[in-house]
């Protein structure tokens, strides 16, 4: 930036924002421009014909240096000044919004409050947060790969089907089960039911849109599929438009990615973009010129975004809370989306890895897919079906790492349905007991309004009854993490009574209109008994409903992990042995070490022994208080010798 841009930048900057802690000193001739918050001089620059000037920043903390060092696009640049200051440069709108918000910093007010007050444009703060997704180490590895390897299916299906093999057919499947699956199990069945029944309209609508020709327009492909299909057979544009977005990647994935209303209408609103006509052929292309402003908008600011499919990935993750940020990006990015804190979040935990597959998480055309997915006995998961069945409600317990949650929220997918895909029927919804959780919170309660009056507000909990109820055909799921942190009984309030009678209506404690529970609700609990607080869950509880167990040592867990490393990183099975020695050491199941620890696509000898030095050995550390001096039989050295195994690589497994 010249420096004239840079100078009145910051100029309108200060204007724009109109804080009275924020000033800008008159400058005298030959005297520098000086930003000064609450009286205190931050930062100046001198008066220069130079075609960059040099900022300064007064009194730096280590965490401002480190920022400028993260952020700046020439951090070397940066250098130590007199009378304890730094130096730098700001080529590009991007580096001083860096410095603005440094400067803000100072004014000791929260990062959200500061975004808020901020007029910048939105595509800037936009493709800001872009450019740091994009940066991450792993964004090939999560956004990018698997869409490549499920359009190599399609690809090899359109293939066939163009030279009338009947093997189209096969591949086409293999792309619909495949793990992280954009498109709903319900729809590709409901794709495959209609063209069986009609599957000479089936053939020449994917004629027309698996043609060779690059001259074709995508709305002309769309419309030769939409045309076809019943809107009874697959209803809601998102539905039909996340089948044809797939089918089209056959083609390229680079030219037509995925599509899902949700993330992109909700990457409309955020840039002001305008919403896309209502009809179905012009909905996808509409998405596609958005990605290609996108990629426009992030050229002007200096920032390669190498085509549609990594804007895709963007508009994906747009979609979230910016989970994988840092606190201080993070709340910058919520603040960007309008989320409060007291918004729900995402459906990704933070603490979760970012090498599993969070957005996208596995769909699965039946419980037997499902379960190949997991590594799960299929009959195990079919009997969890049948408990729902039965009462409703069931609760996983077992040690932390178990994957109780993640098995629950699978499930409930299958069950009921992804709820990112908004025009399919069912839904399901998680929520997180904790101590300070109340009935208020969870089934409804009076809050107070922007007037400063209160009004009864329904809880997660009514409101997927009221959906549910709406739907009597569809099955809705209510997932209830850790359940036994939260005072049950209180929090639950007149559900002991509805979870068991089903049929009557009882009136709560507030509403006066008489509440059912619709028989079409399931709920699955989440019970973590390392702490032994399931001793606290009380015999009405208990019957109401039925509990399965998560346990290391007894199935569906056992194996698992030594599975699930066969699969993915055959030759690191020696870490099972690891982890049963380990257990067997603590002699106490419900403290035992999880699999879930070690389930992540990136592991490898350096991962397996930083978490067993920062995760499993602090977890071990808690259950042997008091006998600390046991600590040192749990390290992975020592449990290589209690597995029998022998790992000198010229050791001979032969016989003599």
């Amino acid at each position: 930036m010249s420096y004239q841009d840079t100078t009145k930048s910051l100029i309108d900057w200060l204007a724009n924002v109109g804080h009275p802690g924020l000033t800008i000193a008159p400058r005298q001739e030959d005297q520098y421009f000086t930003i000064q918050v609450n009286g205190q001089r931050v930062l100046r620059w001198p008066p220069s014909s130079k075609p960059r000037p040099k900022l300064i920043l007064s009194d730096p903390t280590q965490d401002e240096i480190n920022t400028l060092k993260q952020y700046l696009s020439k951090p070397g640049s940066i250098a130590e000044n007199k009378a304890n200051a730094i130096s730098f440069e700001a080529n590009s709108e991007d580096d001083l919004n860096v410095i603005k918000d440094l400067v803000l910093r100072r004014l000791g007010e929260p990062l959200e409050s500061r975004i808020r007050s901020e007029s910048l444009d939105p595509w800037d703060q936009f493709i800001h947060f872009a450019s740091k997704m994009l940066a991450h180490p792993q964004w090939d590895e999560i956004e990018r790969d698997y869409k490549l390897a499920i359009a190599e299916h399609v690809a090899t299906a359109r293939s066939a089907f163009l030279t009338d093999s009947v093997e189209w057919q096969a591949h086409l499947k293999r792309a619909f089960s495949a793990q992280s699956n954009p498109v709903n199990w319900r729809v590709s069945s409901a794709f495959w039911n209609w063209y069986t029944s009609d599957p000479q309209s089936g053939n020449q609508a994917l004629a027309v849109l698996w043609q060779e020709a690059d001259a074709i327009p995508v709305e002309e492909r769309t419309d030769a599929l939409l045309s076809q299909i019943p809107w009874d057979a697959i209803r809601g544009y998102s539905a039909r438009l996340s089948l044809t977005s797939l089918l089209l990647s056959g083609i390229d994935p680079l030219k037509y990615p995925y599509y899902r209303s949700t993330p992109f209408e909700n990457a409309y609103r955020l840039v002001g973009y305008p919403p896309p006509p209502d009809s179905s052929q012009h909905i996808y292309r509409h998405a596609i010129e958005f990605l290609d402003r996108v990629i426009q908008e992030a050229s002007k600011r200096g920032v390669t975004i190498r085509d549609r499919l990594d804007g895709q990935g963007i508009v994906w993750f747009m979609n979230g809370d910016g989970w994988f940020f840092g606190d201080e990006d993070k709340a910058a990015f919520r603040a960007f989306r309008g989320m409060s804190s007291s918004n729900e979040a995402s459906t990704v935990p933070a603490s979760e890895p970012l090498s599993s597959s969070i957005l996208q998480p596995p769909t699965a055309h039946s419980l037997e897919d499902l379960a190949d997915q997991l590594l799960l006995d299929p009959a195990y998961l079919r009997n969890v079906q049948r408990l729902l069945e039965d009462k409703r409600q069931v609760i996983f317990y077992g040690p932390p790492g178990t994957g109780k949650t993640y098995v629950a929220r699978e499930l409930a997918i299958l069950f009921a349905g992804d709820p990112e895909m908004a025009d399919e029927a069912g839904s399901h919804r998680l929520v997180q007991f904790h101590p300070s959780y109340a009935y208020e919170d969870f089934v409804e309660g009076f809050r107070p309004t922007a007037n400063g009056a209160f009004a009864l507000r329904s809880g997660p909990l009514k409101r997927i009854a009221k959906a549910a109820a709406s739907e009597p055909d569809n099955i809705h799921v209510l997932v209830i993490d850790e359940i036994n942190r939260g005072n049950v009984a209180k929090v639950f309030g007149e559900l002991y009574f509805l979870l068991e009678y089903r049929d009557e209506a009882i009136d709560l404690q507030y509403s006066e209109t008489p509440f059912r529970l619709p028989k079409n609700l399931w709920i699955i609990g989440t019970m973590n008994t390392a702490d032994r607080s399931i001793a606290l869950i009380d015999a009405a509880l208990r019957r109401r409903f039925h509990f399965v167990p998560f346990f290391p040592d007894q199935p569906p867990v056992a194996g698992l992990l030594r599975r699930w490393l066969a699969r993915h990183k055959p030759g690191m099975e020696w870490v099972a042995d690891r982890v049963d020695a380990a257990n067997a050491l603590l002699g106490d199941r419900h403290a035992a070490i999880g699999p879930s620890h070690f389930m992540r696509r990136n592991l490898d000898d350096e991962w397996v022994q930083r978490i067993w030095e920062f995760s499993i050995l602090p977890y071990i550390a808690e259950h042997l208080f008091g006998e600390e001096e046991r600590l040192g039989e749990f390290s992975l050295d020592v449990l290589a010798g209690r597995t029998g195994v022998i790992e000198d690589d010229d050791a001979s497994t032969e016989p003599e």
